[in-house]
């Protein structure tokens, strides 16, 4: 990308203000990294904990104790479990006055154990992780709790915890008790329980949500008082506030339309905030709702706009960008949204280059049912009397949005540069990813890829009809599960590309793991045909144009194993595919090395689809 007077295009994109507000509500730009994370401000106390291995320790005035008392292998504490799904991504939960610790303790040790090889030494070494695929044995999972006072542990009396996931743990105001919620394996059935933290006793099953395809919480409750507290559920088609009464346990829905709740902030016992789309689903605004239901926007300007709280929820900076706004960052009032004052306002920090044009394109999903929004990045230099080779960069996924109301419309730098180099570049999200309900997200349920492809033809179909795009010179990118769309898309219409890039593609859904692969396919032995259909890697006689897979040999997230039986599959049906590895990378190829990744994936577009 160039700019008047030769200048080189340097990647930058503005990232939001971070900071917090002190106890005089003041807001403080910066990290919150001298704050910690268990603390008892009138006491002035602090504890902390941390890991060593597969161990927690708590430091209380400067002692430093071990909690667990076993240790083999196998066996972790204080760790993150399930492999982050239902939004966990931690496993030490402090209570509100930082006295007790709820943590996680995980036995794997029945999990199969998965080799994966280290390079670096003379004679490259197995360092084997636990990976539960789908339909085989999980690990099991307990929520322990440790007193600070008493330096004693107890743990929850739950039920057992094979083939159950324990999820969204959260404390009472007043300490005394630990809510959790339990899904069993299928994933269609919640219990959402209250335990005493004392004695590890369950108190009551508050509430369970069962659905025919699958439940996922991935927000813990918010107390609102000793009595109350608020929880996010998609039950009625929509992910919203439902406001509980533990005593009765009565249930009132405090938030309703189509449209979600996308993330929930504080409140301060009689009103809630939190984040929403109400204004359409490329949107985020920042709303506040009491009560009684009565919904307010707090937030002005068509866009991306997310919070961070004062202490006692009268202040809030909102961090907000649109599609012609890079960055707008003020502290605004929640009783009325007021403007109190600017913190960093960054219009276009690319303001000068020579930029391609970004637009939006409207259209309707393959069953005519949903809106679609498509985003097209046009070359700088572009001519509608001449013909340009597409590529069309996807994910499709569930829990992802690509197109949004953010600056550029979500694109990024290195699509603007691709599209610089001649290329129109098309992003476009399909049924299955999030932020539309549930009839929009669980149509994929038991055959992935299937209405997601279908949507992309919808795009893929607009394209060819632009008297400026060269149909015969379409490719197509993606990642993970953008990979894996990218080779299904090339197998399955197989005369529509001619160029694809696949890096960490899933190419058989059964080497999956098993929470997120059980949770959209059920497990292989439910669901054979669904499995079949989608096994990629059985199906590479259907290829016609030219691939490049791209994995990293130390894949714990996608083992590199799906890759390598696409490529098997390949030699044993005399196709030729292009194939890099990226030595002692995971899942993403990060560092200086996600640059030669980049050159990789340019070249390779320039050598066979320009």
């Amino acid at each position: 990308m160039t700019v008047s007077g030769g200048k080189e295009f340097r990647n930058y994109y503005p990232y939001p203000v971070s900071g917090y507000f002190d106890n005089k509500n003041q807001f403080i730009e910066g990290s919150q990294a001298n704050i910690p994370y268990g603390h008892d401000i009138a006491e002035h106390t602090a504890y902390d904990a941390f890991t060593v291995d597969n161990d927690l320790y708590v430091v209380i005035d400067l002692d430093t104790i071990k909690v667990n008392s076993e240790s083999r292998d196998g066996l972790l504490f204080g760790q993150s479990v399930h492999r982050n799904e239902f939004g966990i991504d931690g496993g030490t939960f402090w209570s509100n006055n930082g006295h007790k610790l709820a943590f996680y303790r995980m036995d794997e040790s029945m999990v199969e154990l998965y080799p994966i090889v280290d390079i670096t030494t003379r004679e490259a070494q197995t360092a084997s992780i636990r990976y539960p695929m789908a339909g085989m044995t999980s690990h099991e999972v307990s929520i322990g709790i440790f007193d600070t006072d008493s330096r004693s542990v107890t743990y929850l009396k739950t039920a057992s915890p094979v083939n159950r996931y324990f999820t969204n743990i959260a404390w009472s105001l007043d300490d005394k008790y630990i809510t959790v919620a339990e899904i069993n394996r299928e994933q269609n059935h919640l219990w959402f329980n209250i335990y005493d933290a004392t004695t590890g006793d369950l108190v009551k099953t508050l509430f369970e949500e069962t659905d025919n395809e699958w439940v996922e919480p991935c927000t813990p409750a918010m107390f609102l008082s000793a009595d109350k507290l608020v929880w996010i559920s998609e039950r009625n088609g929509y992910k919203h506030l439902y406001l509980y009464e533990l005593t009765n346990g009565k249930c009132h829905q405090l938030t309703q339309g189509e449209w979600c709740v996308t993330q929930l902030y504080c409140n301060n016992g009689k009103e809630i905030f939190f984040q929403g789309n109400a204004e359409g689903y490329l949107t985020r605004d920042i709303y506040k709702v009491n009560l009684n239901g009565k919904l307010t926007r707090l937030s002005t300007g068509f866009g991306i706009h997310d919070a961070t709280f004062s202490p006692d929820c009268s202040l809030f900076l909102d961090n907000f960008s649109a599609p012609q706004q890079a960055l707008l960052a003020t502290v605004r009032r929640t009783k009325d949204g007021a403007l109190i004052r600017n913190v960093k306002s960054i219009a276009n920090p690319l303001e000068g280059f020579i930029l391609p044009e970004i637009k939006t394109v409207d259209l309707r999903s393959a069953d005519d049912k949903f809106p679609l929004t498509g985003r097209l990045i046009l070359p700088s230099s572009f001519d509608a009397s001449k013909k340009y080779p597409v590529v069309v960069y996807l994910y499709g996924g569930p829990h992802s949005q690509l197109v949004d109301a953010s600056w550029n419309y979500g694109a990024s730098s290195w699509m603007l540069s691709l599209a610089e180099r001649g290329y129109i570049v098309f992003t476009m999200d399909n049924r299955g990813t999030e932020f539309r309900g549930k009839n929009y997200e669980h149509v994929i349920h038991r055959h992935l890829g299937r209405c997601e492809m279908a949507d992309q033809m919808v795009g893929i179909n607009y394209l060819k009809s632009l008297p400026y795009v060269d149909s015969s010179r379409i490719g197509i990118h993606g990642w993970s599960f953008g990979g894996f769309m990218t080779i299904s898309m090339m197998l399955n219409h197989n005369d529509i590309f001619k160029v694809g890039v696949a890096g960490g593609p899933v190419c058989d859904w059964s080497l999956y793991e098993v929470m997120y692969g059980e949770r959209y396919m059920d497990t292989p032995q439910e669901n054979p045909d669904g499995y079949a259909e989608n096994n990629i890697s059985t199906q590479t006689a259907n290829l016609n144009g030219r691939l490049l897979v791209i994995h990293g040999n130390i894949d714990p997230v996608v083992v590199w194993q799906n890759s390598l039986r696409l490529l098997q599959n390949a030699v044993d049906n005399d196709v030729l595919i292009d194939y890099a590895v990226y030595p002692q990378h995971e899942h993403n190829v990060l560092g200086h090395d996600r640059v030669h990744l980049m050159k990789k994936i340019f070249q390779y577009f320039d050598d066979f689809l320009k």
